[in-house]
């Protein structure tokens, strides 16, 4: 197992976000009728949207050949009251989906990833679909010290998925305290098998999103998860370079939706925390 650590003084490329726990050839249609607002956005080959969509306990999974995920049932419910035909395609790279925005192959892509200048300085991207924190994933009762305040980290390592956007913020805080932060990557695991590769110490710690982790947390209960690594950070889609007609109806589609009941049992479904559940 390779294991790339760098040290954050000088800037760190984004190009990928959190990725999948496993890859499956997988496409699944959420087909109905054509509808005026639909219209606003044509792919060359129709207008059905094509979309990369991350898979995790989140975002989209597959739970007894069940499609599933908070964004991939806002993604069918929009589809429904708007009549746009949509094809999904899981990815394992987040850089590779991106690749296929450049060419042709997707149209949107939806993954965990806060909206950022330096990502909106690449693609366009969605008004926030929700809103989501990084924190430390760690062992409760691990060997490894316990960091219980982000200064702790100072000449430490923490794990993220390569390429991820939360090497920013972990260079920032860096930064902040006037010190090293390493980032350390495995490349090809998501934020998940770290998390999952955290409970079973085989990782001293990793930086991933909050309602990700979440999602798995309950059946890891030596995951401690309680130290946050950001403040709260709008999270969205990105769209083909060029495309501000779908990114307009997106929004639309979007602002329209988060109004209806159907969101509001999403987010108590994905990401309200258990206890301040109603």
């Amino acid at each position: 197992m390779k294991t790339n650590i760098k040290r954050l003084v000088t800037p760190i490329a984004i190009t990928c976000a959190i990725v999948l726990l496993a890859v499956v050839g997988f496409a699944r249609k959420c087909q109905q009728s054509k509808s005026s607002l639909a219209y606003s956005y044509m792919r060359p080959g129709g207008d059905t949207l094509s979309i990369a969509i991350e898979m995790s306990a989140l975002t989209y999974n597959l739970r007894n050949d069940t499609a599933d995920g908070f964004d991939y049932q806002i993604l069918c419910n929009i589809g429904r009251q708007h009549g746009v035909q949509m094809v999904f395609h899981p990815f394992n790279e987040l850089e590779n989906a991106f690749a296929g925005l450049y060419d042709g192959t997707y149209d949107i892509v939806v993954a965990s990833m806060a909206s950022t200048s330096a990502l909106k300085e690449v693609f366009p991207l969605t008004d926030a679909v929700y809103i989501d924190k990084q924190v430390l994933v760690q062992r409760g009762d691990s060997v490894h010290k316990q960091i219980k305040e982000t200064h702790q980290l100072r000449g430490d390592t923490v794990w993220i998925v390569e390429g991820s956007p939360s090497a920013t913020r972990i260079q920032n805080l860096a930064s902040e305290l006037g010190d090293t932060i390493y980032i350390a990557s495995i490349p090809g695991y998501s934020a998940e098998q770290l998390a999952i590769m955290t409970a079973i110490g085989e990782v001293p710690r990793a930086v991933v999103n909050e309602a990700m982790v979440r999602q798995i947390a309950t059946e890891f209960p030596t995951l401690d998860i309680s130290t946050p690594i950001s403040l709260n950070q709008f999270q969205c889609w990105a769209v083909a370079p060029g495309d501000s007609s779908l990114t307009d109806s997106l929004n639309s589609w979007l602002q329209s939706f988060k109004q209806t009941a159907a969101f509001d049992s999403l987010m108590q479904q994905y990401l309200i925390a258990p206890e301040a559940r109603k």
